[in-house]
């Protein structure tokens, strides 16, 4: 896979396991990507909120875009916000 510049766009994951969301916000703060998975899964078994917050990122959050028109498209739906 090339490599993308895709610094400021919060999308979900290259990387996915399920959906990519975790993967996604762990590139866009940069926080390691199983560490925050590990502590979705760990607070997921005492509440009910972050699986519902999962949920939602992944119908809201965007596809990670896998080519330079991608990317462009991205942005400039970003900017039209």
């Amino acid at each position: 896979m090339q490599n993308i510049d895709n610094t400021n766009i919060l999308t979900r994951g290259e990387t996915e396991v399920i959906a990519g969301v975790c993967s996604g916000l762990a590139e866009y703060y940069g926080l390691r990507k199983n560490g925050l998975r590990f502590a979705f899964a760990i607070s997921s078994f005492f509440f009910a909120i972050p699986v519902l917050v999962y949920i939602v990122l992944w119908l809201v959050l965007p596809k990670y875009p896998t080519s330079q028109a991608g990317v462009r498209q991205l942005r400039r739906k970003v900017k039209q916000r």
